[in-house]
């Protein structure tokens, strides 16, 4: 089986390629896969046979682990920052603009402003709905009134009545099933008695002709399904162990519900055809009828189980995914097997079924007593199901309004008690929530005024109050400094919806080693431009501080933008960490198993939250 940390080393081959080494990009699914999967992965990994290896040793210390879109760039002298609005939404209205071209600046002095009536409205709903839940946090903390308790009391005397009520319609619903009963079995015993009297089947030559071709059908059927469930393990591996080695692992990999419901089917489809094989081996052409019947039985059920199989086999394969050793060719090939299998099976349930109807047919056209027997038997094994079920449903509504009851007393209890320690947190939680969606709303509405991040001149202004920005690429100002630099990017149209104002990142320069400069994104074009080759990029720009005099206009830069990472924790290589009794573990230099809980990962190294310290040593 893949594991999710090779699909992640996939996905990070696309993307802008630097002349000098080879960038990756890891796409933001991925990450999300990663973080919020990565125990389970651990968890979820079936154990590996021990094979000889090479022992590895690490040393467990504190690092940063880093997830990034990367890309290449260049180093643009333009001695300033070009600022846009990072409010979300089009069509922006300049409110204000606070500056004139020409004037001199110092960081944090507005700049302009854009209408925000509809971030108003949003401030003042999470006011409202902040002061909702405080009520709501105060009344749980104040405890149950006397009206509530009421309140509980009579839903307890509700949950008794419907409770005698239930059991009322429980005894009625037996007493109507044992008389369905007796009137179906008394149907039944009629038809029965008439069709003895009435029909002879036995010396029809019709008959046994279309019982014969029946029986050759069942003994074909029962020795060529022998290959298609051979077939079956050979990809499966079940009897057959060793035949899917190169490949067992990646079966139903992208839905391993798949895997388990094939192997399920494939055992269900080889005990019927087991029981099919008895039978099959023992009736000839001077069996009787009722045995052969029994046969056919056998071999609907059987290709049914066939017919099942072979139905989540296709779907396991869709699921599965290839590998080194194992290429889409071989796993087409596989598919194609299924495929022939499944025409193979439901042709030769076509084939029953007409040979079914044709003994039916010619049983009918001698008499239809016996129809009129079988559906009596029907009717009476139908009145036997509804009548169970019927009770079953009634025993149910009893069992439902108990536990109503039972809840009714519960939740009186539950109100008399003072609060625990959970419901304590719940509150508090719901009130913390609230309190974070409100200062959410305030940080979108101070996001309407643009502030200088830097000391510098206004150099340019291209809005005046009144105008409607619908082009981010057009920036709103531009400030000269020449304490800043740009670094300016084009990212790749799969890429680009990753990226947003404000987001962290990291550069490095070919020119300059062991430099490495801390920044964020200052502008995102919302136009494109298309090369030569076709590839469509949005251009992106990069603020640092310049801190370093080292830096030229023109030096190629590799832009690491953060997605996300995890500072100064422990970390140890995945592939040290094994799948022991289901739990995520690594080993010590002395051999011992401990147990750890694993964090984020960056596909090469994962964080380990607990069960190991800085300084230990393992080996993989």
């Amino acid at each position: 089986m893949a594991s999710i940390i090779e699909e992640s080393k996939k996905a990070k081959q696309t993307g802008l390629l630097g002349f000098w080494r080879n960038k990756k990009i890891v796409y933001l699914i991925i990450f999300i896969l990663l973080v919020g999967g990565g125990s389970y992965f651990f968890l979820n990994k079936k154990e590996e046979n021990v094979v000889e290896k090479t022992i590895k040793q690490w040393i467990v210390k504190q690092d940063d682990i880093m997830v990034s879109v990367e890309a290449d760039g260049k180093v643009v002298a333009k001695d300033g920052v070009e600022l846009s609005f990072s409010v979300s939404g089009d069509n922006l209205e300049v409110s204000e603009v606070f500056v004139n071209e020409g004037d001199k600046i110092n960081k944090g002095d507005k700049i302009a402003s854009v209408n925000s009536d509809t971030l108003d409205l949003s401030l003042r709903s999470a006011w409202s709905s902040y002061q909702s839940t405080l009520a709501d946090y105060n009344e749980t903390m104040a405890g149950a009134t006397d009206d509530e308790i009421s309140d509980a009391q009579d839903k307890i005397t509700s949950a008794i009545l419907s409770l005698e009520q239930a059991k009322d319609s429980l005894e009625s619903t037996k007493t109507n099933v044992e008389d369905n009963i007796y009137n179906a079995q008394k149907k039944l015993d009629e038809a029965k008695e008439a069709w003895e009297d009435n029909i002879n089947v036995e010396d029809s030559e019709q008959v046994k002709d279309a019982y014969e071709s029946l029986v050759e059908f069942i003994k074909s059927t029962n020795i060529s399904i022998e290959s298609i469930l051979k077939k079956s393990d050979e990809i499966l591996g079940v009897d057959q162990k060793n035949l899917n080695d190169d490949y067992e692992n990646l079966l139903g990999v992208k839905d391993s519900s798949t895997k388990t419901d094939a192997l399920k089917s494939y055992n269900k489809a080889k005990e019927d055809s087991i029981e099919l094989n008895k039978q099959a081996v023992t009736i000839n052409f001077s069996s009787s009828y009722y045995m052969i019947d029994e046969a056919l039985k056998q071999t609907i059920l059987t290709l049914e189980s066939f017919e099942d199989h072979l139905y989540d086999m296709k779907l396991m394969l869709d699921a599965t995914v290839t590998s080194i050793d194992f290429s889409q060719s071989s796993l087409d090939s596989l598919i194609n097997s299924i495929s022939s299998n499944r025409t193979s099976i439901n042709s030769k349930i076509t084939t029953l079924n007409s040979k079914e109807n044709e003994i039916n047919d010619t049983i009918d056209s001698l008499d239809d007593y016996e129809t009129e027997y079988e559906e009596a038997l029907r009717d009476l094994e139908t009145t036997k199901q509804d009548g169970e079920r019927s009770i079953k449903n009634a025993e149910a509504n009893v069992t439902t309004k108990e536990m109503s009851l039972e809840q009714a007393e519960r939740s009186l209890e539950e109100l008399k008690e003072p609060l625990s320690e959970s419901e304590l947190a719940s509150a508090r939680s719901r009130l913390t929530s609230s309190s974070i969606s409100l200062e959410k709303a305030q940080n979108e509405l101070d996001k309407a005024v643009l502030v200088s991040p830097i000391d510098g001149q206004i150099v340019e202004l291209n809005y005046d109050a009144g105008d409607i920005i619908t082009d981010n690429s057009k920036t709103v100002a531009t400030i000269i400094n020449n304490d800043t630099l740009f670094i300016e990017v084009d990212i790749e149209e799969a890429d680009i919806a990753i990226l947003k104002i404000g987001q962290k990142a990291y550069a490095t320069f070919d020119a300059l080693d062991e430099l490495k400069l801390e920044g964020e994104i200052s502008f995102i074009s919302l136009t494109s431009e298309t090369n030569n080759n076709g590839i469509v990029t949005y251009l992106v720009r990069v603020l640092f501080s310049k801190g370093e005099n080292e830096i030229r206009e023109g030096m190629s830069a590799y832009i690491d933008f953060v997605t996300s990472e995890a500072n100064d924790v422990l970390v140890v290589p995945v592939s040290a960490v094994r799948n022991v009794s289901g739990k995520p573990s690594v080993q010590t230099e002395i051999g011992d198993w401990v147990t750890v809980i694993t964090g984020f990962t960056d596909g090469k190294y994962v964080e380990v939250i607990s069960g190991l310290s800085a300084g230990d040593k393992i080996i993989y």
